[in-house]
């Protein structure tokens, strides 16, 4: 039986970098003649095409093809859920951030070649499925290397796959929570629903805490650079991407949320507060 899993991942570089992941793209699908003597594209022209392309060859909606991340991909995404975009971060930072829906598991093999083959570029991504217990939270693409992040693990499902009960009357709301409570008794698992809302509210907080002053971030990257220090570029640059994967520019809106699920679950339940 099918099982719905939700991915996201972003991709962090200079604009050369963000252009050679969008030609990459096209040339895994064979979208680019090898013959054809112009220009190089820029990348809103590079852009385009793959929004072109996926318009005409995916379902309704989608700004780029699963096919797109690797010539022999292992994994695949459901027609209509596929979404990219581009946008500017300090220090000439690009951050590409691709969203998509599949029926089969994350499949990091398939965005490790493309990490890969545009010489390690940063990536950051978040996975998860319906089924709470399997695998969840974050996977970096650092040096070559798939590294698992196991912080956040539960916030990310929450994230992921409920979106904190966005949009929802808190009454359905709660109700998904009820039955993620049943998930944690029927696993004997060490977390509780007032547990899980409160460390959603605590990482978004602390990751918008950590790109709040986007000038000095900056700064911080060019000193990085220029002092050849990988490990403190890194840190930042997972910041960055960490920020556009948790969407923390609608904070307000998920922190509300929460607060207000948590209010209403402490007065459906009592004896957890």
């Amino acid at each position: 039986m099918a099982m719905l899993s939700r991915a996201r991942v972003c991709v962090i570089g200079p604009e050369s970098s963000i252009c050679r992941l969008l030609t990459c793209m096209l040339d895994n699908c064979g979208y680019l003649d090898p013959e054809e003597d112009r220009p190089h594209y820029s990348l809103l022209e590079l852009q385009e095409e793959v929004r072109r392309r996926s318009a005409e060859d995916g379902g309704e909606g989608d700004t780029f093809l699963y096919e797109m991340i690797c010539d022999a991909p292992y994994g695949d995404a459901i027609p209509t859920t596929c979404r990219l975009s581009v946008k500017p971060g300090p220090a000439g930072l690009q951050l590409a951030v691709f969203a998509y829906d599949s029926e089969h598991r994350f499949q990091p093999h398939d965005w490790l070649s493309l990490h890969k083959r545009l010489g390690n570029i940063p990536m950051v991504a978040q996975r998860a499925s319906e089924d709470f217990t399997l695998e969840k939270g974050t996977v970096l693409f650092v040096g070559g290397h798939v590294q698992e992040d196991w912080t956040a693990m539960d916030e990310c499902w929450l994230w992921l796959m409920e979106q904190y009960g966005a949009g929802l009357p808190t009454e359905d709301a709660l109700e998904q929570m009820e039955r993620l409570a049943r998930v944690f008794r029927e696993e004997d698992y060490d977390l509780d629903i007032p547990g899980l809302l409160q460390g959603c509210m605590d990482n978004l907080e602390a990751i918008a805490e950590g790109v709040a002053d986007e000038a000095a971030l900056g700064e911080r990257i060019e000193s990085a650079r220029q002092a050849h220090d990988y490990g403190q570029l890194f840190d930042c640059l997972c910041r960055l991407a960490d920020s556009a994967l948790w969407e923390t520019e609608h904070n307000a809106r998920w922190l509300a949320c929460l607060r207000a699920l948590l209010e209403k679950w402490n007065d459906t339940h009592p004896e957890q507060e």
